[in-house]
């Protein structure tokens, strides 16, 4: 946090803002592996999804911004939602079997509401959506590189530095998308390019069922609307090439699937699955408040869920969450707070898209298609994973979500003020039409 003064001096600066979002877009990727954060409370023997109250560069980054750059005259719509929910899981804390590893999951969810916040005050930099994509994209090559030297060392599903191959999937697909809407939009740059080339096969090595399907959802729903808004050379060489990679990669995706299917039984993951969603009602349903934030591990042993809901008896199934990030929430805090938590995501997702929708003919509509796409097919993807909880999801989610939410604004008021000027300049034609009525009378 001693780094706050010397970034607040670079983000009031324009033309350091894009070199702010590049980090934003590479970090939650690098995090962990470079180790650029600190723990002043920690509690690595805890079982549950957080453990402990961090601090990082990136905060210190989120921060900064907030200092250094002008308030928005208006708030981020519905925000009294999410800080609703950050209230519900603090006060989770009363009943939870820990206070402390509560506490600690609300304090990362206030660093993802400042990095929202950080991010909608950066959209207002024209470089800034680029910027974010090209650092994600700079971690995707990392992580492919990674991931490759785990499946040619007999890896089924590699995971990159991420530790598990749903959670790198996840984080690829949120950069893949909107990497793919700017090349729609003819943006130059390397990053445009290579990042869904990056995004799709990082995706066919994790053989994760969900990331190929929403991955490959996202990007043909994005390239299909876009291409109904405007037809253009770079629009049909970039279809010609996407079918070209479904025609090569869906054999390869099989093959992966099949091969995984061999070595670890899809239908009893699928069977696992179930009884650990059995489980999570089990506990809803005696804990309509939730257990606490961050305790669903703990109680599903504890409380005998998991062995009623017959969950495999091993260390790796009775240590982790149910598969689904709905279910997670629902358990930890209530129906209440998972209700307030996909009001508040779903309705900044409905206005980015609607924003994309009625700007079409903006090349900001293109990006803010991407990332509202991107944001809808997590959003899908997370009823199947608990990864919601995880830090770097969170980090990207709220980070698009913020930048999307502030390039709407943008466009929408760009839009106005386009349409003012018009109705002026009409008004002002008119009004000229009218004064040389009478002189051309005279003239007569």
């Amino acid at each position: 946090m001693g780094l706050c003064p010397l970034f607040a001096t670079y983000a009031r600066q324009p033309r350091y803002q894009p070199a702010i979002m590049f980090a934003l877009g590479a970090l939650p990727f690098l995090l962990a592996p470079l180790h650029l954060y600190v723990a002043p409370v920690s509690f690595p023997y805890w079982p549950g999804h957080t453990k402990g109250i961090e601090v990082s560069i990136v905060d210190a980054l989120a921060i900064a911004v907030l200092v250094a750059t002008p308030r928005r005259k208006k708030r981020v719509p519905w925000i009294w939602l999410f800080i609703a929910y950050i209230a519900i899981v603090a006060v989770s804390a009363s009943w939870a079997i820990d206070k402390l590893a509560a506490l600690g999951f609300a304090a990362q969810l206030v660093r993802m509401l400042i990095l929202l916040l950080a991010a909608r005050r950066l959209s207002s930099n024209p470089n800034a959506f680029k910027a974010i994509v090209a650092g994600g994209v700079v971690a995707l090559c990392i992580q492919l590189a990674f991931a490759l030297q785990q499946h040619f060392s007999g890896v089924l599903q590699a995971s990159g530095t991420m530790g598990a191959q749903n959670l790198l999937g996840l984080v690829t697909n949120l950069v893949g998308i909107p990497a793919l809407s700017l090349a729609l939009a003819k943006t130059r740059g390397w990053y445009a390019k290579l990042g869904p080339v990056m995004a799709l096969a990082i995706d066919v090595l994790t053989a994760s069922r969900a990331t190929l399907a929403f991955g490959a959802a996202g990007m043909g729903a994005l390239l299909v609307i876009s291409s109904i808004w405007r037809w253009t050379p770079q629009k049909r060489q970039i279809f010609a090439l996407a079918t070209l990679a479904a025609v090569v990669v869906t054999p390869i995706g099989i093959a992966t699937i099949s091969k995984r299917a061999h070595s670890n039984n899809v239908e009893s993951s699928n069977a696992e699955r179930a009884a650990f969603k059995q489980a999570a009602w089990m506990m809803i349903k005696d804990y309509p408040a939730g257990v606490g934030a961050n305790c669903y591990v703990v109680i599903s042993n504890i409380g005998n869920y998991a062995t009623r809901a017959g969950v495999n008896a091993t260390s790796g199934s009775r240590s982790t969450n149910v598969h689904d990030s709905y279910l997670l929430v629902t358990a930890e805090t209530g129906m209440v707070s998972a209700i307030l938590l996909v009001l508040f995501i779903g309705s900044g997702i409905v206005k980015i898209l609607r924003t994309a929708f009625r700007n079409r003919k903006d090349k900001r509509g293109e990006y803010l298609l991407g990332i509202g796409m991107s944001l809808l097919m997590v959003g899908l993807h997370l009823k199947y994973e608990w990864a919601f909880v995880m830090y770097p999801v969170q980090h990207l989610i709220f980070v698009f979500l913020g930048l999307g939410i502030g390039l709407a604004e943008e466009v929408t008021a760009d839009a106005a003020a386009e349409r003012r000027a018009k109705r002026l300049a009409q008004k002002q034609a008119k009004a000229a039409a009218g004064d040389d009525e009478p002189m051309a009378g005279v003239r007569e």
